[in-house]
Formats: C-alpha cells, sequence, structure tokens
C-alpha cells in the first residue's frame, strides 16, 4: 500500500482545477458577502463573519467530498488507471483508504487556507483552541461526510454524475444554510434545513465557537447520515454486481 500512497501523491497534480475551484470559490464568496453586508451592531456584524468563515469553510469541504472524491474513483475506472494498479499486490480496501487519506490532506489545506483568508483579510480573531477545535471538528465533519461521495462513486456516466452532484451540491449548500443564515428562512424552511447534513456539518465549528461546547447532537446525526449514505452505496454496488453476474 505504501507503493500505492506514493503513486496517488504523485498524481496530486491533476486535482488542481479542483482545489482552485474548491477553495478558491468560498473564499470568493467570503470575501465578496462580508464586503457586502455591514452589520450596524459591531458584536453581529463579529459574530456573522466568524458564522459566514465556518461556513465558506464547510462549502469548501462540501466541494471535495461531492465533487472531487467521487469523480477521481470514476475517471481512474473509465481510463483503466483502476485496473492497471490491481498488478500491483493491493485490494480495493486500500485503494480506498489511499484515496480517503489523500482527501484528508485536502481537507486540511483547504481549512487552513479558507482560516487564513479569515484571519488576515478579515482580521476576524478566535483564540488558538477556537481555531483548533473548530478546524478538527471541520475535518471529522468533512471525513464522514465523505460518505456521500461513496454514493456518487457507482455512476457510470460522468456527464451524468456531474449534473446529479452538481444538483445535489447546490441544494445542500443552499437548504444547509451555507450561503445564507438560515435565521432568515421562513419557519417551514428552517425546519427542513436542520434536517439536512450539510446544516449539521457547518454546525460542528458554528455551534462550538458561539457555545464553547462540542454539538454532540450534530456529531451524531452526521454519523446516521454516514451510516445511511455508506448504507445505500453497498446496495447498489451489490445490485450492480448482481446485474453483471
Amino acid at each position: 500500500m505504501t507503493n500505492l500512497a506514493k503513486i496517488e501523491f504523485l498524481r496530486m497534480g491533476r486535482n488542481k482545477k479542483y482545489l482552485i475551484m474548491s477553495i478558491g470559490m468560498p473564499v470568493f464568496f467570503f470575501l465578496v458577502f462580508t464586503a457586502m453586508i455591514k452589520l450596524p451592531n459591531p458584536e453581529a456584524q463579529d459574530t456573522f463573519m466568524k458564522e459566514y468563515l465556518m461556513s465558506m469553510t464547510t462549502f469548501s469541504l462540501t466541494s471535495f467530498s461531492i465533487f472531487t472524491f467521487p469523480f477521481e474513483i470514476i475517471e481512474d475506472k473509465k481510463n483503466g488507471w483502476r485496473n492497471l494498479l490491481y498488478r500491483l499486490p493491493v485490494t480495493d480496501i486500500d485503494v480506498f483508504i489511499v484515496k480517503v487519506i489523500k482527501m484528508i490532506i485536502f481537507f486540511i489545506i483547504s481549512i487552513i487556507l479558507v482560516f487564513l483568508v479569515g484571519f488576515l483579510v478579515r482580521g476576524i480573531h478566535l483564540t488558538f483552541i477556537q481555531w483548533l477545535m473548530s478546524g478538527l471538528l471541520l475535518l471529522i465533519g468533512a471525513i464522514v461526510f465523505l460518505s456521500l461521495g461513496t454514493i456518487l462513486t457507482n455512476f457510470k456516466d460522468e456527464k451524468t454524475a456531474s449534473v446529479f452532484s452538481d444538483i445535489l451540491f447546490l441544494a445542500l449548500a443552499m437548504l444547509g444554510g451555507l450561503w445564507f443564515p438560515t435565521s432568515q428562512f421562513p419557519e417551514w424552511l428552517q425546519m427542513l434545513s436542520k434536517l439536512t447534513p450539510t446544516y449539521h456539518f457547518r454546525e460542528l465549528a458554528v455551534g462550538y465557537i458561539s457555545n464553547n461546547e462540542i454539538p454532540s447532537k450534530s456529531i451524531l446525526i452526521m454519523i446516521i447520515y454516514a451510516i445511511i449514505f455508506i448504507s445505500i452505496s453497498l446496495i447498489i454496488s451489490k445490485n450492480r454486481k448482481q446485474d453483471i453476474a
């Protein structure tokens, strides 16, 4: 598996477009919206800036989970790279673990860069523990959120997967309150928003910096979602193998 890891890390250069889009777009939105929205109360403005920074970091990590992770696997299957790997003494589990490790590296890069923009450009101040804990909680949430990406890896056609991923990504981002605060939603939409995995993904960091305690409810809900997503992915994969057989 060590050789496989070396190969995958050497191929990281092909992910430049995903890195730029998954980090650049959230940073752009953060800078634009925090420049446009000015609240009369300095304390409210400070809270908004902190929460929006966490929202855009979540937005970035969600993009990696829904686009980068599954599309890498789909491309590897399509271009024959996956079959080529089987010449090495590796299993499907080895390939999956290495992919996840690579995604964790992307997650860490994303969290650090977006946080740096918030700190250096917008002057957002948190304690060292708040920076560290919110980053760790978002990292844990991102790893759990990869479970949604496993469903998307079952698509055979990249175009179909792309359309589905775009719709899913935008819907989860909007409903989960990543672009706009859920407090601005109608009451019925707020209730719907709190059922989405992205809401609880965001809440891992926002809930922590707001209350100085780990939002255990959101962690539990995300784990439940992960179990559901992985189960769906396994069922689809099993049915596909039966159809081929």
